[in-house]
């Protein structure tokens, strides 16, 4: 999850400061002939800001508004922002009447009003709790409501993870352990049921706004020129956005390595033993050798070291997939896949708080189908990583050959003894490299036999000896080659079959449910309803009362669309709201 790359400038209790570089739209008077300023009220030959007073004005901040599921979120008491509406002869209006007093000097009045989540555990579909999770100890908390107006023509409004004087509780190097856990929407009650997904919820990090005007600095300028005019100032700022899904399909594939696990270790140990099948193979090509001489029986032993294949993916089944934008957690028992949708959307922490009025942020069909791919792409790399790890254990596993072999003519008469010995990897084994030592000695009679043997148009037993020696190691080479090959890695690419069948449904079951994001989930950042491609609904300046517009600001704006079939229709939610103005000239 990104967080939150903004700093909001601190107010004074006396009169507004500014400390944010100024946004490129600024509060102007511009558009209205001097005339109009001139025979006003304010064409005086006095005008001394932080001197004269009687500005009446209003601000407010509000951390969320807009309706879930039927469900009118602005009329909840446990909601309610702070707004404080100052006339211009002082009287000063605090809705609600509980919000806190932070003890600025008249004629400047500051409210906060934090927002107790706990308050709003009714609300259907909406979960505020990760907010107050994840904070330092001693933390104020994640959300806070701010206002401010001063009869010296200022005015402030914040929301969101905001202090006590209006400004920002994190910067770009706070770390990840000072900020809250994010909030989370439900959506699966906007979205049809899917085979395969049992949970999805849209989550929004920490987020802020903050709306500040000097109102007689622009005043001052305009008229005067006595500048420079600071202006209004607007900024918003989000910590990032996050998509979680559950399904349990993802869960099943820890249990397909570990129910495998014994299959492969059957398959290893057949290979093994005096009567193992590398035994019977080393008999066998004695026997072809040598034919129609008879080798009897193998005796000692095969045997393998050093193989722990529950180890060697230990790692892989613990350790959640991610690749920077997708996160899968493979020991949830709910099977869950995080999605960092900012990231995914290509916003940094930089280009995610530096956008321009009303940006859309798309999710949109090839936002879901990079979405879906990098899903199949991580369980796909997954799969591979698991075969990869069990080869190269079984590769490393230590191959101890230590076998003989009696060979026998005349009606079992015992003439040599033949032994074989390897201390081999048996990665070598599979490759066709290992060395395999081969010994052959006469045994009882043995060369006496020679002539009889000759006679008898057999060879001698010099010449078995020299047989064994010369021809059984090459003729070994292929088929403990292929034998190992077959047998222990075939087992484990059969694990890999499986494992491939798996993910199959899970990347269907998760697009099916992807798929319905782009008609479902609207997401608007840095809302400003007079800038191009807002609503348009604010208090417009007017100078027939020398007042300034309302500058308005939500760091995010969420809509969410039941599908067709679904009850709910539409829900609106606005998370960071701040406002100032407009605020009026003695």
């Amino acid at each position: 999850m990104r967080r939150l790359t903004t700093t909001i400038g601190l107010l004074s209790t006396a009169a507004l400061t500014v400390a944010l570089v100024p946004s490129t739209i600024a509060a102007t008077t511009a558009s209205w002939p001097d005339e109009e300023w001139v025979n006003g009220t304010v064409g005086t030959s006095s005008f001394d800001c932080g001197t004269d007073t009687g500005y009446a004005s209003t601000a407010f901040g509000r951390f969320l508004s807009g309706t879930l599921l039927g469900q009118d979120l602005d009329g909840l008491a446990a909601l309610n922002g702070v707004t404080l509406d100052q006339a211009a002869d002082g009287t000063l209006d605090v809705d609600p009447a509980t919000a806190i007093d932070q003890g600025s000097a008249p004629p400047t009045a500051t409210y906060t009003n934090p927002l107790n989540v706990d308050l709003l555990s009714g609300v259907v579909g909406l979960d505020l709790t990760g907010l107050t999770t994840g904070l330092p100890l001693g933390s104020a908390g994640a959300v806070n409501q701010y206002a401010q107006v001063s009869g010296y023509g200022s005015g402030a409004g914040a929301s969101g993870l905001v202090t006590d004087s209006g400004g920002v509780g994190i910067t770009p190097t706070t770390p990840d352990s000072d900020l809250p856990e994010p909030a989370t929407i439900a959506l699966s009650t906007f979205i049809p049921a899917v085979a395969g997904v049992t949970d999805a919820q849209l989550e929004v990090g920490a987020v802020a706004a903050s709306s500040q005007l000097d109102w007689c600095a622009v005043l001052a300028d305009e008229i005067w020129g006595v500048g420079p005019a600071t202006g209004s100032v607007r900024d918003y700022g989000l910590a990032g956005l996050g998509l979680e899904l559950d399904s349990p399909l993802v869960g099943g594939l820890t249990g397909a390595v570990t129910a495998g696990l014994p299959d492969i270790q059957a398959a290893i140990d057949s290979l093994l033993g005096t009567d193992g099948l590398i035994s019977d193979t080393i008999g066998a090509e004695l026997e072809v050798l040598l034919d129609p001489l008879v080798a009897a029986g193998v005796t000692g032993d095969v045997s393998l070291s050093g193989l722990d294949l529950a180890s060697s993916v230990s790692t892989l089944l613990s350790t959640p997939l991610t690749d920077g934008v997708v996160t899968i957690d493979l020991t949830s028992p709910d099977g869950t896949v995080s999605v960092d949708l900012d990231e995914l959307l290509g916003y940094d922490a930089n280009s995610l708080n530096n956008l321009a009025p009303n940006t859309e942020l798309l999710l949109n069909d090839d936002v879901v189908n990079a979405l879906v791919t990098r899903i199949g792409a991580l369980l796909d790399d997954w799969v591979q990583d698991v075969v990869a790890a069990l080869t190269a254990e079984i590769r490393e596993a230590t191959l101890t050959i230590d076998v003989g072999v009696t060979v026998s003519i005349l009606n079992s008469l015992d003439v040599v003894e033949v032994t074989l010995d390897a201390v081999v990897p048996l990665g070598e084994v599979i490759d066709g490299t290992a060395e395999i030592t081969v010994d052959a000695d006469a045994l009882g009679l043995g060369f006496i036999l020679n002539p009889l043997l000759a006679g008898l148009g057999l060879p001698t037993v010099t010449d078995l000896v020299n047989l064994v020696i010369a021809d059984l190691a090459l003729a070994l080479v292929d088929p403990l080659m292929d034998l190992v090959t077959d047998v222990a890695l075939g087992a484990v690419t059969t694990l890999g079959a499986t494992l491939s069948g798996l993910v199959t449904p899970i990347v269907t079951a998760l697009s099916g449910f992807l798929d319905f994001l782009p008609a479902v989930v609207s997401l608007q950042a840095n809302v400003q309803p007079d800038q191009p491609g807002g609503d348009g609904v604010f208090d417009p300046a007017d100078p027939a009362t020398q007042s300034s517009a309302q500058y308005l600001v939500t760091a995010l704006e969420l809509e969410l669309l039941a599908a067709t079939g679904l009850p709910g229709g539409l829900s609106t939610l606005s998370f960071g709201t701040a406002s100032v103005g407009p605020i009026t000239a003695p």
